[in-house]
């Protein structure tokens, strides 16, 4: 079918014409105005398609730019997260590993310096073998000990092998040719590797009767090795040993060394000490018997001294400034006379036992006791700030405790005495006096005289304490005194000044200072300085003392 169409008005039939396959015929009019719109119209369908399809274009080009950076950030971020959280595992994992190792560390120092101290054999090889499993991680091995007198390595504990190899499996170092024997001979740690790699040691290393040594380790000292430890397997069955791990054994047995080492020389001095033990308590039960004996008649002091340097007794004697003290019961013999013997010693020894408690506790030393009488010294074994004053504080408090007894005494309806105590200070000669069979430890001289004067002058003067000169000038400004002057004693050359002592005005003394070792001055024949005495002021009659008021030197 033929159609024939004018262009201006059937454009629009043209895609029907085309579907309903018709041919289709176009006319042009004569008027080219018709033409110019049809191509006019056309231009702008095409470049308005085009705008359009430019503008999709952006539109969708922006939007895949977009989801490429939002999905670049994404992939970025998730990358970044994934990194975190494996550096946050890997840092807590190494946390817990060093917190581990810090533990380990600790307790193997703990294990090492227990070792180290430790003398007892046993309980070093205990350690050792708890070392070798939880330390090293070792399975099998043998702990192997040298034998001096065989020149043999015999097992000595182990773990992973029978117990036939106690007698089986002993190794002459000289005649046997391993693994083990070649580190032994040479002191040095060996690991199989190794062994392998060297022309010197290769034919050793699969010998019998240890075929699969993994590790030798020779136990011991510069210059000297206590035995081996032969380790054939360990715990995560590596075979492989690194230098960390042979730094870490090197370290470890050389400790083992030092432990055995120390428990060695305990081992050959415990059998001596044993038998020098057995002595040594026998003569210290000896020493105590004698002490305990000696110290009943004579300082403390003293009986240690003799105890200490035996053999520095002897008859010689050295010259020492010290005090001495006389002590007398007043009226003894009437007083004993209407008592039984028994009750006359057991009344002395309370009253001796607390007048030589008294004169101990003031640093002083019983010389001796003569009958009812005592004799102390101050300041011969021990030097003292003043000798002086501690003989007159002793004194005073024999008096004390005296008064004490008294009042027991009269609650117990018994008789009561008092005494009387001379006091003299100066040169005296301090030695054992006697003969070679019985010595006694004693002082002499004219000190020791005059303070036994001066207790007996208590009774013609009717008082208790009698100083001389010497005595009263070291305690001057602290007592309270009556001098009695120009007074003859017996024996004596010339007149002296003496004093009655009523009481002390100021504080006590310090205690002794250090005791000095008479022993290392027996023989000396330097005397010591005595100071003199005071000129005696007007003359007075000894048959008939004055008896004045309480006297005290000026300050």
């Amino acid at each position: 079918m033929r159609r024939s169409i004018l262009v201006p008005t059937s454009i629009a039939l043209f895609p029907a014409a085309v579907c309903a396959a018709e041919s289709v015929e176009f006319i042009l009019p004569p008027n080219p105005l018709p033409w110019a719109l049809f191509f006019l119209a056309s231009a702008m369908a095409v470049a308005l398609a085009g705008g359009l399809i430019y503008i999709l274009r952006y539109i969708i080009g922006d939007r895949r730019v977009r989801l490429r950076d939002e999905t670049r950030q994404r992939l970025e971020k998730a990358y970044a997260d994934r990194l975190r959280e494996e550096y946050q595992k890997k840092n807590d994992e190494l946390k817990t590993r060093l917190q581990q190792v810090r533990r380990q560390a600790s307790m193997l120092f703990s294990k090492v310096k227990n070792l180290t101290t430790t003398l007892d054999p046993e309980k070093v090889f205990n350690a050792i073998t708890e070392m070798l499993v939880q330390e090293l991680g070792v399975a099998r091995y043998i702990l192997f000990l040298h034998d001096r007198s065989r020149n043999e390595l015999y097992p000595f504990r182990w773990a992973g092998f029978k117990d036939e190899i106690r007698d089986s499996l002993i190794l002459p170092v000289d005649k046997v040719e391993h693994f083990l024997t070649w580190s032994f001979s040479r002191g040095q740690l060996v690991y199989r590797n190794a062994a392998l790699d060297d022309p010197e040691t290769r034919g050793l290393v699969d010998r019998d009767p240890l075929p699969d040594t993994l590790v030798a380790m020779p136990i011991g000292i510069p210059g000297e090795t206590f035995g081996m430890i032969y380790i054939e397997s360990f715990q995560d069955n590596r075979q492989e040993v690194d230098e960390a791990d042979l730094r870490f054994m090197i370290s470890l047995v050389s400790f083992m060394g030092m432990a055995i080492s120390n428990a060695n020389v305990f081992l050959q001095t415990r059998t001596e000490l044993t038998s020098s033990k057995q002595l040594s308590e026998r003569e210290l039960a000896e020493k105590k018997k004698l002490k305990d004996i000696f110290s009943k008649y004579t300082s403390a002091e003293l009986v240690d001294t003799l105890l200490a340097n035996p053999g520095s007794v002897n008859l010689g004697g050295t010259e020492k400034n010290a005090t001495i003290l006389f002590s007398d019961i007043a009226g003894f013999t009437a007083f004993s006379a209407g008592l039984a013997p028994s009750q006359v010693v057991a009344v002395m020894n309370e009253y001796l036992s607390a007048m030589t408690d008294v004169v101990l506790e003031h640093d002083g030393e019983i010389d001796k006791f003569i009958g009812d009488a005592i004799m102390a010294r101050f300041g011969v074994l021990g030097d003292l700030p003043s000798s002086g004053r501690a003989a007159i504080e002793a004194a005073l408090a024999m008096l004390d405790r005296l008064r004490q007894l008294q009042a027991k005494w009269a609650q117990e309806n018994r008789e009561c005495f008092k005494i009387r105590i001379g006091i003299a200070s100066g040169p005296v000669l301090a030695g054992n006096i006697g003969s070679e069979r019985r010595q006694e430890f004693t002082v002499m001289g004219s000190t020791v005289n005059l303070a036994s004067r001066l207790e007996a002058l208590n009774k013609e003067f009717k008082t208790t304490i009698l100083v001389d000169e010497n005595t009263f000038a070291q305690v001057a400004k602290d007592v309270r005194a009556i001098p009695h002057e120009n007074v003859q004693i017996r024996g004596m050359e010339g007149r002296m000044r003496v004093y009655e002592i009523q009481g002390i005005t100021r504080g006590k003394q310090e205690k002794r200072k250090d005791l000095v070792n008479i022993r290392s001055r027996l023989g000396s024949t330097q005397p010591e300085p005595v100071p003199p005495a005071k000129p005696a002021d007007t003359p007075v009659s000894p048959e008939s003392p004055p008896r004045g008021e309480p006297h005290e030197e000026p300050s």
